[in-house]
């Protein structure tokens, strides 16, 4: 997996160094020299830029990278003009980090994929979600293992829990808990999936037993490792 971040404060640098000890390969750019000698360890490579041209990226084979994160914290315009050029360079996917009101609905405008407040989701998280596929949240609990709330792979799908239970614990993985997409009258009564705009519902503790539904979203526990190797796994069958 391979990152281009750009901003390089508190966040950023937090980002730089998770993404880099989960095994990706992060380019980082930020306009000051300090920020920039502070991931030259972490980072495959670090460049002080000045913010005030997005050309810089021309630099950079953009639309390789998995994802462009803008996590620049104190520069309105810079946040929008990099965005607009990485966009421009064929940018596969935009993470970008909020930083008022107008800058979000400015962003949404721009359909950026994923919009951040670093005060809400902490960069560790966001390191697990972006490498796990199905990943939309997630929180490190230290010396090598996490929660992670994550879509579910179809092929959890239905009733069969022995298959489930061996998959489950060949990893090493336990299910903590599932939140499921409220049906409402029309759905329930026609027989259809929830929704996508649908609430959610935690149902509390939940066993492996449990029948799961497509949109359900699992609350998992693991190692940082095996739960690479079980999402990688499951979401190939």
């Amino acid at each position: 997996m391979k990152y281009l971040i750009i901003g390089l404060g508190v966040f950023g640098r937090n980002l730089t160094q998770n993404l880099a000890q989960l095994g990706a390969e992060v380019i980082a750019i930020d306009r000051r020299d300090d920020n920039v000698s502070a991931v030259k360890d972490s980072a495959s490579t670090a460049v002080c830029a000045p913010f005030d041209d997005p050309t810089v990226l021309e630099r950079f084979p953009v639309d390789d990278f998995d994802a462009v994160i803008l996590a620049i914290g104190d520069d309105f315009e810079a946040s929008l003009a990099f965005t607009m050029k990485a966009q421009e360079l064929g940018a596969r996917r935009m993470v970008c980090r909020v930083l008022s009101p107008m800058h979000e609905r400015l962003l949404r405008l721009l359909k950026v994929d994923r919009l951040v407040i670093p005060e809400e989701f902490t960069a560790r998280g966001l390191a697990h979600s972006m490498l796990l596929k199905g990943v939309v949240n997630g929180i490190d609990l230290g010396s090598g293992y996490a929660l992670v709330e994550v879509e579910i792979p179809q092929a959890f799908v239905g009733p069969d829990f022995e298959w489930r239970r061996t998959f489950f614990d060949r990893f090493a993985i336990r299910l903590v808990t599932v939140k499921r997409r409220e049906k409402g009258l029309v759905s329930s009564l026609l027989g259809r999936d929830a929704p996508p705009e649908a609430p959610l519902r935690t149902l509390g503790p939940v066993s492996l037993a449990e029948p799961f539904e497509a949109g359900d979203l699992l609350v998992i526990f693991g190692q940082d490792k095996d739960l690479r190797q079980f999402l990688e796994e499951a979401n190939a069958r």
